[in-house]
């Protein structure tokens, strides 16, 4: 079967749902989200078909220009969307994550006016639009304008509840931030196009040797410091717990489980496919650190956190520092282990933020300090964030502890990062359990004012969620053979992903990547994490806040005027460091 004419039809399904929405709502008021439900599930069947292709044998790659301008001498002029088995994870990932958010926004929000329901279900449908668009896309200006759809409408829903001063205050950041970050990556491109003579990442990858120049190497340093943005990464981090505090809790689970990796998708397909291993080493360095830093950084705030949302949040930071150092090791199992990783974000944090959000719903508050005894109370909503706390803490069977495993094994020749990396587990491991703790398990005397009943498309995501989580941890081997290792070969392989860039179709090298979970190291390691997380939860809980902690803390002023500021120095550090 020819795939290729089927590779735009993902992005136009929900983009003309998006542009349905408001006029649906004039007949009904839900019609809008269910129609979106629909619109989301015919693109999840059109990519299951591809992805039928993409994961046969030990992979293909295929791709389709649109207009009928394909490359004429190693050359391409025209707009390509690029079917392989990286980008085809993300998509599958993100029309299965964006159905069940629909699906809970249409229980969430199904009583909110026809107007409002219409806007919500035609920007969440863009956004997932752009989602798509952004894993099939093949060059650095077309991954910009995916990244300027995912913009406009992430504005939108982070300023969704207008009456609230918190909710402008933040949309009005990711504003500033993020038209900084796509301006970056605008210029990053021209400025490519300018030293290399090309647009397409295949083609940009056989000029890879013209970019070691000061042009070139700038270039790429915009590229990744304005994706980096989108990806949270410290120093362009600060707009992210904003954001993803506010809203619908629907909104903030597709805001930390899948926005936040259009930035991820980019960073590994620029330093890995665009440049490669070799011509991409100090890009590679610099993005091992950065992710590094915004790990250690977003779990120690994650720590200290009041409200279960922002909390949440600066996880966010954390783990997408964990998979760009993942990308950055450049070994298989490394780059295996953030695909793989990458996955389980998705799954283990939309659970996590759907279970604020039924918590919000039922007792009127997201503050850990107002909370405690919901364990007695909803145990339902207590088994699902528990399970999303054990998953991310990696806590075998569960998902996370096969991808955290396989993302460690990649860096442990580099004993400094993988301290680190252990490092940041342990605190992640206390602030997800300080806030299981505090939230569900502490006693509380006091009853609830009111306890609202969780709706049933609430608990249907819950449940489906939860059972991914069960399911991706179940079955290490099947995921990895047949998803993680293919997407970390064509990562690694960037002369066969250029080939079926510019020549319409290639077959992806087989690699081989193993995990087991009779590994006593990685069962003594889990084991070691877990109980010092404990013991740094109960310190956090008894003693309140580590002043070092305090001190990061304080940099975090709330001003947009010093964010740019943060965001610009970024800006420098990048390019400093790849022209260094």
């Amino acid at each position: 079967m020819n795939i290729q004419p089927l590779l735009p039809l993902p992005v136009v399904l929900p983009i003309a749902g998006a542009v349905t929405a408001p006029l649906l709502s004039r007949w009904h008021r839900r019609l809008p989200l269910i129609v979106a439900i629909i619109t989301m599930l015919a693109a999840m069947g059109v990519l299951a078909v591809i992805a039928r292709q993409v994961y046969g044998g030990s992979g293909h790659l295929v791709s389709e220009y649109l207009s009928g301008e394909h490359p004429f001498s190693g050359k391409a002029l025209g707009i390509a969307l690029v079917a392989g088995p990286f980008g085809m994870a993300f998509a599958l990932l993100t029309a299965t994550l964006g159905l069940l958010l629909l699906v809970s926004a249409l229980s969430e929000l199904g009583d909110l006016g026809q107007r409002e329901l219409g806007v919500l279900a035609c920007l969440m449908q863009l956004l997932l639009a752009a989602l798509i668009g952004s894993a099939l896309t093949a060059d650095t200006v077309n991954l910009f304008v995916w990244f300027e759809v995912a913009a406009l409408a992430s504005y939108g829903l982070t300023g969704f509840f207008l009456e609230q001063p918190t909710a402008l205050e933040a949309a009005f950041k990711v504003l500033v931030l993020t038209s900084i970050a796509g301006f970056l990556v605008f210029m990053g491109s021209a400025i490519l196009y300018r030293a290399a003579g090309g647009l397409n990442l295949g083609q940009l990858h056989h000029a890879a040797a013209l970019m070691n120049g000061t042009p070139g190497q700038v270039g790429v340093g915009l590229l990744l410091a304005g994706f980096a943005t989108k990806a949270g990464l410290v120093p362009f981090h600060t707009w992210l717990p904003d954001a993803h505090a506010q809203g619908p809790s629907a909104v903030s689970a597709l805001f930390s489980a899948l926005m936040v990796d259009l930035g991820i998708v980019a960073i590994a397909r620029i330093s890995l496919q665009m440049l490669g291993a070799e011509e991409g080493r100090h890009a590679l360095v610099l993005l091992t650190w950065a992710g590094m830093v915004s790990a250690l950084l977003g779990a120690l705030m994650a720590l200290v956190q009041d409200d279960l949302k922002r909390l949440l949040a600066w996880d966010t930071v954390s783990q997408c520092g964990v998979l760009v150092v993942g990308f950055a090791s450049a070994k298989a199992e490394g780059v295996a282990g953030a695909v793989y990783h990458l996955l389980n974000h998705g799954l283990f944090k939309a659970l996590l933020f759907l279970c604020a959000g039924a918590i919000l719903h039922a007792t009127g508050t997201a503050r850990l300090s107002e909370m405690g005894g919901l364990a007695r109370r909803r145990p339902f909503i207590t088994a699902g964030f528990t399970v999303g706390a054990l998953a991310i803490s990696g806590v075998p069977p569960l998902n996370g502890f096969a991808s955290l495993g396989l993302i460690h094994k990649g860096i442990e020749d580099d004993p400094v990062i993988h301290v680190l990396a252990i490092v940041a587990q342990i605190i992640t491991v206390a602030a997800l359990g300080r806030a299981t703790y505090l939230g569900f398990y502490r006693r509380r005397q006091q009853p609830y004012e009111h306890l609202a009943p969780s709706h049933a498309g609430m608990r249907f995501s819950l449940v489906a969620l939860g059972a991914g989580c069960a399911a991706f941890g179940a079955l290490p081997g099947v995921l990895i053979d047949h998803v993680a290792a293919p997407a970390a070969s064509i990562l690694l392989h960037p002369g066969t992903f250029a080939e079926g860039t510019l020549k319409g179709a290639a077959v992806v090298p087989k690699l081989t990547v193993s995990f087991s979970y009779t590994s006593v190291s990685d069962l003594i390691m889990s084991a070691v994490e877990i109980v010092l997380g404990g013991l740094l939860a109960l310190l956090v809980v008894r003693h309140g806040e580590p002043r070092p902690v305090t001190w990061i803390r304080r940099l975090h002023s709330g001003s947009v005027n010093d964010y740019v500021a943060f965001a610009v120095v970024g800006m420098i550090v990048y390019c400093g460091a790849l022209l260094g």
